[in-house]
């Protein structure tokens, strides 16, 4: 049984030939999942989609008799027959059906390969682990092939991605710029992959600075608030106010803002509670099982709550809870009661 986590591992497998005859790719960072099944299914049907050696089947909609039939054809061109399943729905199958399944993985040619990837839905169902359903075919995987989980990556470890994959594209980026870059993005990669190429092209050749990543990156809803309320805590009223219009001019909603600032303030108060226990952010991100692409938010509120005291922000957590009551209550989107919200932060 193969569980791996190391994606420079499975690379390196790939670039050197050793493949398994099943593999199960999954996790929050769905475009890694995407990219190196593209990857796999290159290294062993090449670039032609139109293969025949290459069955690409939807696990939404998953016949096992019709996977069965497909694993079980002989190649015509190639070494191998590749057999792709993207999103199986395994909560939706019958019992006789999963028991299909888990034979049909149990006894593959060796002519063929087969692979699972989680790209579109929703296997974790809100809850830290996958569904039991999907566990099973997880496990069944492992059994004789490799099962990998894309979790995110800390804005640390994408950004030495980011550098290798805008100097591939001709331009320069230092690691500093870099990491906001990701944090910018929420470490999410797809995102990420469409900001490099926007950047690499404005900067032409140039060193990518942070005032092009301000510039031409998309604005992430989350990395603004946690901005916001750092410019709450430090009485920066100005900056504040044209946050919030920059917000409104993004079509969000005030229940929405409203919530991620509590978000935001409910991390700034973690480190604030935790400075006189001598804990740090990687405690915080433990204790409270932050996702790898949140961690830094914790590393930002250490900074953002020093000189600020433990009362203060206790009082702009309730100011928001009031508020976030009261709209609510209300039938239509009410901008000036998000607005005096802020006023009563900055004036606490």
């Amino acid at each position: 049984m193969a569980f791996q986590t190391s994606e420079a591992e499975l690379a390196k497998k790939i670039r050197a030939g050793n493949i398994e005859k099943v593999y199960y790719f999954y996790g929050k960072d769905t475009a890694a999942v995407q990219s190196f099944t593209e990857r796999l299914v290159t290294k062993l049907a090449g670039k032609d989609e139109t293969s025949l050696d290459l069955y690409k089947l939807d696990g939404r909609k998953l016949s096992v008799r019709e996977l069965w039939e497909c694993c079980n054809m002989l190649p015509c061109f190639s070494e191998k027959v590749v057999v792709t399943v993207n999103d199986p729905d395994c909560d939706s199958l019958s019992k006789d059906d999963m028991a299909y399944l888990k034979e049909t993985i149990g006894d593959l040619p060796e002519s063929t390969v087969l692979i699972f990837y989680v790209t579109g839905i929703d296997i974790y169902k809100g809850r830290n682990n996958i569904t039991a359903a999907n566990n099973e075919l997880k496990n069944a995987c492992g059994k004789v092939g490799d099962v990998y989980e894309f979790a995110y990556k800390t804005p640390e470890e994408l950004s030495k991605v980011i550098v290798s994959r805008v100097k591939k594209l001709g331009g320069v980026i230092n690691g500093e710029n870099s990491a906001y870059l990701a944090e910018k993005c929420l470490c999410e990669q797809a995102a990420v992959n469409s900001e490099i190429s926007k950047l690499t092209a404005y900067a032409d050749g140039r060193e990518i600075t942070k005032d092009d990543i301000d510039l031409l990156c998309a604005r992430r809803l989350e990395a603004d608030v946690f901005k916001l309320a750092g410019l709450i805590l430090k009485r920066n009223a100005d900056a504040a106010f044209n946050m919030v219009s920059d917000l409104y001019d993004m079509q969000t909603s005030t229940q929405i803002i409203i919530a991620t600032l509590a978000r935001s303030f409910l991390d700034i108060y973690r480190a604030k509670a935790a400075m006189p226990a001598g804990k740090g952010a990687e405690d915080i991100a433990k204790d409270f099982e932050y996702a790898k692409n949140r961690t830094f938010v914790i590393r930002h509120a250490f900074n953002d709550c020093r000189g600020v005291s433990e009362q203060r922000i206790r009082r702009c957590i309730t100011s928001i809870a009031k508020a976030d009551m009261q709209s609510k209550q209300m039938r239509t989107d009410d901008r000036i009661l998000l607005e005096r919200c802020i006023t009563e932060m900055l004036e606490k």
